[in-house]
C-alpha cells in the first residue's frame, strides 16, 4: 500500500467509522485501491476500539484485522492490568494475535517477542507496533511451537492465549482442545522459562485444570464491572531429577475492574478448613458476591472471611445482622421473606416493578416474572432462593446505598 492510498483510507475511516456498516457494504468501491472487506474491517475495528481499545482508537494510522481478531483480543483495561503481573528482561508472547497484550507487556518488560503465524494479521500488527513506537517488541511471523523448540533464549515469562475454537468455529472449553495444547507442551515451556501466564476460557473447570496441569501457582478471575472477562493461570515449576516439581500450593485472586479504575480484590489460599461455617435464615442484610468470586468457587471462603452465614449449602447468598462494610459484591437490606406467590409479593412492589435474581431456585427469571406478574426495573430486588430449611422463598430487598 502506498502512503497516498493509506492516507485516503485513514481519512475515510475517520469520517465514516460511526456510520451503518451494512449500508456502506452495498457500495461498489469504498476506498480506491482497497478491497471493500478490508475497508469494512477498518471501520468495524475503529468502532470497537472506541470503548475497548482507546489507545488504538486515538491513533489514526492504526490498522485493524478481521472482526474475529478484534473481538477475541484482550481489552485495554484487562491487558493493562495483566502487564503488572510480569517483570524482568524478556517475555515471549506465543499467541500474539492482535498484539494488545504484547503492547502492554512491553511497558513492564524490557523486551517482548511477539509471535503470530497468520501472515496478514502479523503484517497489520507489525505496522501498528511501528505506529505506536513500540521499539522493544520483536515481531516474528511463524509457528510458535517451532520457535519454542528451536530458540536458545531463556525468558522471564512466557504468555499464551491458546486458540479455543476448532476449524468449524466450535468452542473448545477443556485444556485438551486448546491449540497449542498446554498439557502436551508443559515440559517444553519450562525448559525456556520458570514463569508461564495463560489466558484460558472463563468456562474452564478450574479444579480440573489445576489437577491436569499440576503446576498452577495462582488462579486469577478477572472481571470488568462485575462481568467475568478472563480466567488466568500462573504456572510455575522447577526441574527435579529431570521431572517437573510442582509448587507446594496455589492461591486464588478475584479482581473486578471498575469504571473509575478502582478494583475490588479478594484473595484466598488453598487447603482451608471450614469448621466455623454457619447457616442461617435471612437476617437484616443479604450479600451477593461479585461474579469473579462465584466463578472461582470461593463460596465458603467468603462466608468465613467476612463472618457471614450462608442461607443454604447450595445457595450462594449470605446474611448478617450487622452491615459488613467493603463486601466484594452487592449488599442489600432484607425487607421481607415471602413464599413464592403473587399475592404475597405484590404489596411490596411499586408499579409491579422488580429486579429478579435466582440462586438455587427451580424456576427461571422469566417463569418467576410470569407467575408474579412483574416488570423489570424499580428499586425492589427479589432474590428467588432456597433457604436452609429447604423451603423456597422470595427475599424482598433494597440496595444498601
Amino acid at each position: 500500500m502506498t502512503s497516498e492510498n493509506l492516507s485516503l483510507l485513514q481519512a475515510f475511516v475517520q469520517q465514516n467509522y460511526n456510520k451503518n456498516l451494512a449500508q456502506l457494504a452495498f457500495k461498489k468501491v469504498l476506498v480506491e485501491g482497497y478491497d471493500n472487506r478490508f475497508v469494512l474491517n477498518q471501520l468495524y475495528g475503529k468502532q470497537k476500539a472506541k470503548n475497548k481499545l482507546p489507545f488504538l482508537f486515538n491513533h489514526s494510522q492504526v490498522l485493524y484485522p478481521v472482526k474475529v481478531s478484534v473481538e477475541q483480543s484482550s481489552s485495554e483495561k484487562t491487558a493493562r492490568w495483566k502487564a503488572d503481573l510480569v517483570n524482568g528482561k524478556a517475555l515471549l508472547d506465543m499467541t500474539g494475535g492482535f498484539g494488545v497484550d504484547s503492547y502492554h507487556f512491553s511497558k513492564t518488560i524490557e523486551q517482548v517477542t511477539y509471535l503470530e503465524k497468520n501472515p496478514e494479521l502479523f503484517s497489520i500488527v507489525k505496522h501498528n507496533f511501528e505506529v505506536l513506537n513500540a521499539k522493544n517488541i520483536i515481531p516474528a511471523n511463524g509457528d510458535s511451537l517451532e520457535f519454542l523448540e528451536n530458540t536458545t533464549q531463556k525468558f522471564d515469562w512466557i504468555y499464551l492465549d491458546p486458540a479455543r475454537r476448532d476449524a468449524a468455529g466450535g468452542r473448545k472449553i477443556g485444556l485438551a482442545g486448546y491449540f497449542p495444547n498446554l498439557l502436551e507442551i508443559k515440559d517444553l515451556l519450562f525448559e525456556k522459562t520458570k514463569n508461564v501466564l495463560v489466558k484460558v476460557s472463563p468456562m474452564l473447570d478450574i479444579q480440573q485444570a489445576i489437577q491436569q496441569l499440576g503446576t498452577v501457582q495462582k488462579v486469577i478471575v478477572l472481571a470488568v464491572q462485575n462481568e467475568v472477562k478472563e480466567l488466568l493461570l500462573i504456572l510455575g515449576a522447577s526441574k527435579a531429577g529431570g521431572a517437573l516439581k510442582a509448587p507446594p500450593a496455589f492461591s486464588t485472586q478475584c479482581v473486578d475492574l471498575r469504571k473509575n479504575d478502582k478494583e475490588i480484590i479478594y484473595k484466598s489460599t488453598a487447603n482451608r478448613t471450614f469448621e466455623n461455617l454457619n447457616y442461617s435464615l435471612p437476617q437484616t442484610y443479604i450479600y451477593e458476591p461479585n461474579t469473579a468470586i462465584l466463578k472461582a468457587g470461593l463460596f465458603n471462603e467468603i462466608a468465613i472471611d467476612f463472618n457471614l452465614s450462608k442461607l443454604h449449602a447450595n445457595t450462594h447468598l449470605y446474611t448478617s445482622e450487622k452491615l459488613v462494610e467493603n463486601f466484594p459484591g452487592r449488599s442489600f437490606i432484607c425487607k421481607a421473606v415471602e413464599p413464592f406467590n403473587k399475592k404475597a409479593i405484590a404489596p411490596h412492589l411499586e408499579k409491579k416493578k422488580a429486579n429478579i435474581t435466582t440462586r438455587n431456585f427451580p424456576y427461571s427469571v422469566a417463569q418467576i416474572k410470569k407467575k408474579l406478574g412483574t416488570k423489570d426495573g424499580g428499586n425492589s430486588y427479589l432474590f428467588a432462593t432456597t433457604l436452609n430449611d429447604d423451603k423456597l422463598a422470595i427475599l424482598v430487598c433494597e440496595k444498601v446505598i
